[in-house]
């Protein structure tokens, strides 16, 4: 009697598997289908949103010379293109802009490289105190740094006729490297490459100096090449800033020569009307160059915004 206790107490329950109805099944793949089809609903409403706008840019773009804008147009004219540009001296507008994004987002990768490098991995006293600051930069627009820096370049001493004392002339006005001072660094630049290279291991770094590797040599041979999702999206940041500022050039700019392409579009604005089929055209070739920069560079940056959002 006492053997057969003894056994039934060993004896472990077997344990109960859930028995999953063909109804219980259906009723997930129900909730589930709902599920994809409102994410897909919203997603192409979200699309919607901003493919009707440039839809409507691209109607009005195409209306006639001399036809309401507010409907539908009789007929396309692409010949709107090629009048828009004969309209003003376009293609130097042009150089000018592309002179100055591009110059612009190199100075800012290569600044934001080294004071993100600097501010993650190098020895510095108070990094914390220098994080803080530019994490407060960021809440700063850019519009209140304009005035005084538009005193500094117009005060510059030897500059532009200026005398040492920095009066008598117009400094650094209406010059290229003028519309490229705002675009140089930024401090969301700065502090998206310094989140990619805190994350990186130290052991790096560690093992270079011990092979007699120099600071340089680390930080552009070992650290920067594993960074390039987030140069990525600084690059292009950087470049879209660059590209569409409207507000500097037009208060540093005085001559015609001097003019971008976002100061440009201001030839089709008249006292009386606006020439509203040609400054579309305009604003389509405008957003050509971001577009494309943007299509050729989606891998990386999709995933350097992806990563950023990870690190710490």
């Amino acid at each position: 009697m006492s053997a057969d206790v003894t056994n039934l107490k060993t004896v472990k329950p077997t344990p109960t598997r859930r028995v999953r109805t063909k109804s219980a099944t259906r009723e997930e793949f129900k909730g589930s289908r709902g599920s994809f089809v409102t994410l897909h609903a919203l997603a192409l409403a979200v699309t919607a949103m901003y493919l009707l706008p440039m839809l409507y840019i691209l109607v009005v773009a195409l209306t006639p010379t001399g036809e309401p804008t507010t409907g539908m147009p009789s007929r396309l004219d692409f010949g709107n293109f090629a009048e828009a540009l004969e309209s003003a001296d376009f293609l130097r507008f042009f150089g000018n802009s592309m002179l100055v994004t591009i110059i612009s987002a190199a100075a800012q990768v290569v600044l934001s490289c080294m004071a993100g490098y600097a501010l993650a991995k190098a020895p510095l006293k108070r990094a914390g105190w220098i994080l803080m600051l530019l994490i407060g930069l960021l809440v700063l627009p850019p519009e209140i740094i304009m005035v005084p820096l538009f005193v500094i370049l117009t005060h510059l001493p030897m500059i532009g006729g200026n005398d040492i004392l920095g009066a008598g002339g117009q400094g650094l006005l209406d010059s290229y490297l003028a519309l490229m001072m705002p675009h140089l660094a930024a401090a969301l630049s700065i502090f998206l490459m310094r989140q990619f290279y805190v994350d990186l291991p130290d052991e790096l770094g560690q093992a270079a100096r011990v092979d007699g590797a120099s600071e340089w040599r680390i930080f552009l041979r070992i650290y920067t090449p594993l960074t390039l999702p987030a140069v990525a999206v600084v690059s292009v940041l950087s470049f879209q800033s660059a590209w569409n500022d409207f507000l500097w050039p037009l208060i540093i700019v005085r001559s015609g020569e001097m003019r971008t392409l976002q100061l440009g579009v201001t030839v089709f604005y008249q006292e009386h009307s606006t020439q509203w089929n040609l400054l579309m055209c305009i604003i389509l070739l405008i957003s050509l160059p971001v577009v494309l920069i943007f299509l050729f560079s989606q891998r990386f940056f999709t995933s350097g915004i992806a990563a950023g959002g990870v690190k710490g």
